[in-house]
């Protein structure tokens, strides 16, 4: 670097002449005497700089010592000058507070005198007037007072014998007037006038005669329940009759029961929170179920009497036990018929059941209705402050208790327990009829038990969660689950278990049994055909009943949820649990799809299929190009092969599901595949050979592909690499097709692995074996 440059002066070509150097140093003079002059006018600013930060120290403790400080001293004065005076008016304002509760409450005790001489001289007018209203409103005032203060009241004011005299006349007619009271409610009871009894009812709160009063009125509503219920179950079979329903008699009989006990509640509530205040509710509930639980049971006792319930429930558990003794070789679906004398019908439980589904579903929306009606009331009072959450939470246990221990909830126990075993016995019976029953008309795919079983058990399902009971719907899924398990999958099994009988495979075959059926003198080719129907029809039916598993399961998932919304997570986990049950019998029965699927195509596919490939090996396939010609212009392999796939799969393409069908094109495209495949490996191709190959092959992948809704490709993919390996035209040209590294080709990966590739590129015979075991795979 230059100096020139450094210093910011000149150039750089002054360094290299003495004029240069000279007009350089010239110019570094005149610099050095600028910044001297400048350094100079600097240094002469330092002592006036200096002496500006002295005068602004000076100032600055000057304004911290006089300003600050001074502020902060009268700042902390006024904040205890001001505390001061809040502490005096703070002590003011508690002495006016004081003196304030003081006045009012000198004013309450001067009212309270004034009023306890004003209801000692009312409420014995109001007795003589018999205006027993006015009378327990001047006893009720009495009673809110505090009797100490009103003595002390009187010690102060000097007339204690005049408060003593009043106190003394309004307890004694205080006394009188319960005595009155509960008289003129019995005498109004007697008498049945209910005016009266409402009347008299009210006036029992004001006396303090809380319990008292709701024990008396419930008491006399239970009177009144109790004739109504009796006259309506002495008339209910008259009334059915008349209102034709008679198969639900005792449900609408039960439905009247406790409607009436509801409708006590709802129309008394009113009187209650309004005379009695909340929190009394539950006093009325005790007494009224007593009443309910009485006449419950005097109805079900009739009911099981009439509808013969007892002797129903004897002759399926005897049924039962007979059926448990039995061999356990004895198939369900076989079983005797439900119409055979030594046995209940079926048939004749419907409409029983049906009517115990009803009084169950009534007696849970009973207790729902009691439930909420008396945490609403309890909530209220813990609300309004009457009740403390310690009493709130006894009040609470105190009312599941009463539901829990009532007869009603016994006997609800045992209609549950009649319907699930009246409905098992239903569904199971109605099921093996169905099935035994099972009709197939000609040139249909499924037969009608299908259709009958699902309708039966979702029949029952939908049944049972009309009784409003979550246990009754488990029970109910799980026995519907194990029908279908053990008697409809059981009757497919045995159905399928003989076999799928194909018929003659060659015309040798044919014309042997034909002879022998002449000789016999009886032909068998109906039995053979109606066998074949049976099994194609079995699979459809098992097909079929998959899907109807899935619609049940959804079907009756949104139903639940529908008529449970409110459910806690333990039943709703019981039902998900039974729910998936139920689906699970869909597995079931695929397997049972797929064990017929493979007899069929052990017995079907594979006898008819393997002659028909055998054929390709006593094909030639080292072919000149006139031979190629004459080849492609006849009658080929793979046109011979597709007219005999295409009208087997036609025979079985009328007779089953559609479903059923493609399993049988997948099962037959995997059989005819592996079959070629080992046809090929026994054959010797050259060029022409191994292209006609390729073209056999894709003729046979539309083919498949065109005979079912289901790809094939899979199916292929092995059969097309050995197509292509054999149509190549030199052996490079594999790495055209085959790149381990890079499967975006026709192949999303190659099948074979490198030996067999060797082995199939050995069937050609113009390739040498040299050139083979030199490939890189």
């Amino acid at each position: 670097m230059d100096v020139s440059s450094l210093i910011g002066i000149g150039d750089a070509e002054d360094l290299e002449t003495p004029e240069g150097i000279k007009r350089l140093c010239q110019r570094i003079n005149e610099r050095e005497k600028q910044v001297n002059d400048n350094l100079q006018t600097l240094l002469s600013r330092k002592l006036n700089l200096e002496t500006k930060i002295d005068s602004c120290l000076i100032k600055y403790q000057q304004l911290y010592k006089a300003s600050i400080c001074e502020d902060s001293k009268k700042l902390t004065s006024i904040i205890s000058h001001t505390s001061d005076l809040a502490e005096k008016v703070s002590a003011k304002v508690r002495n006016l507070d004081t003196a304030r509760m003081r006045a009012t409450e000198v004013q309450k005790r001067v009212h309270d005198l004034i009023d306890l001489q004003l209801c000692s001289q009312g409420v014995m007018t109001a007795i003589k007037d018999e205006d027993y209203e006015i009378g327990a409103r001047h006893v009720k005032r009495y009673l809110s007072m505090d009797r100490n203060i009103l003595e002390k009241t009187a010690d102060d004011v000097s007339s204690m014998t005049s408060v003593n005299q009043a106190v003394d006349t309004l307890e004694k007619a205080a006394k009188e007037m319960r005595e009155i009271v509960k008289v003129k409610l019995d005498e109004a009871i007697k008498k049945n006038d209910l005016a009266s009894v409402e009347r008299f009812f009210k006036i029992f709160p004001q006396l303090g005669m809380y319990d008292e009063g709701i024990a008396k009125f419930t008491s006399y509503v239970c009177t009144k329940l109790s004739s109504i219920a009796e006259k309506e179950l002495r008339q209910s079979m008259e009334i059915a009759k008349a209102e034709k329903r008679t198969q639900v008699a005792y449900a609408d009989t039960f439905t009247n029961l406790l409607e009436n006990v509801l409708r006590i509640i709802e129309t008394n509530q009113p009187i209650l929170e309004n005379y009695y205040r909340y929190g009394h509710l539950l006093k009325m509930v005790k007494i009224l179920q007593l009443e309910c639980d009485d006449q419950t049971r005097r109805l079900i006792q009739e009911f099981n009497k009439n509808r013969l319930i007892n002797r129903k429930v004897n002759q399926i558990n005897d049924y039962i036990k007979s059926q448990s003794t039995q061999s356990s070789s004895t198939l369900g679906h076989l079983r005797k018929a439900s119409g055979s004398m030594d046995k209940l019908n079926s048939k004749d439980l419907d409409t029983l059941i049906a009517e115990l589904t009803i009084m169950h579903s009534r007696a849970e929306l009973y207790v729902k209705f009691i439930r909420r009606r008396v945490s609403n009331d309890i909530e209220k009072c813990f609300i309004a402050g009457d009740m403390t959450e310690e009493e709130k939470k006894t009040a609470l246990d105190s009312m599941e208790s009463v539901i829990k221990k009532s007869q009603l909830s016994n006997q609800m126990q045992e209609i549950l327990s009649t319907y699930l075993l009246f409905e098992r016995y239903f569904m199971e019976e109605s099921v093996i009829k169905a099935i035994g029953f099972d009709s197939h008309e000609t040139g249909q795919l499924y037969s009608s038990m299908v259709d009958d079983v699902f309708f039966i058990v979702r029949k029952c399902i939908r049944r049972s969660i009309g009784t409003q009971s979550v246990d009754g719907v488990c029970a109910v899924i799980n026995n519907g689950g194990a029908c279908i398990e053990q008697e409809l999958i059981n009757a497919f099994r045995n159905a399928l278990k003989s076999g799928y009988h194909s018929g003659y495979i060659d015309l040798a075959q044919a014309y042997s049994a034909f002879q022998s059926t002449i000789q016999q003198g009886k032909i068998q080719t109906n039995d053979s055909e109606m066998a074949r129907t049976k099994f194609t029809v079995t699979l459809n039916n098992a097909d079929k009943s998959t899907e109807y598993i899935e619609t049940l399961f959804q079907n009756i998932s949104e139903e639940i949820k529908v008529s449970f919304p409110n459910i806690d997570s333990h039943k709703k986990e019981m039902i998900e649990s039974c729910l998936g049950g139920l689906k699970s019998v869909g597995d079931s029965l695929k397997t049972v799809v797929e064990s017929g699927m493979q007899q069929l195509r052990s017995s079907a596919i594979k006898p008819r299929i393997n002659p028909w490939i055998d054929q390709f090996q006593s094909s030639n396939h080292m072919l000149t190009d006139d031979e190629l010609s004459v080849y492609e212009a006849g009658e080929t392999f793979i046109q011979f092969l597709i007219v005999q796939l295409d009208g087997l799969l036609n025979s079985f393409k009328k007779v089953l599901s559609e479903k059923n069908y493609d399993i049988l094109v997948l099962m037959l495209a995997t059989d005819v595949t592996a079959r070629f495949e080992r046809a090929i490996k026994k054959c010797a191709f050259d060029r022409n050979g191994g292209l006609v190959l390729d073209k056999e092959v894709r003729s046979l992948g539309t083919f498949l592909t065109g005979a079912t809704s289901w790809t094939v490709r899979d199916k292929m993919a092995r059969l097309t690499q050995i197509a292509i390996i054999l149509n190549l035209e030199k052996i490079s040209e594999l790495s055209e097709y085959y790149d381990t590294r890079n499967q975006e080709g026709p192949f999303t990966a190659w099948r074979l692995t490198p030996n067999e590739i060797r082995n199939i590129l050995k069937l050609r015979t113009d390739f040498k074996i040299e050139d083979i075991k030199k490939l890189q795979l």
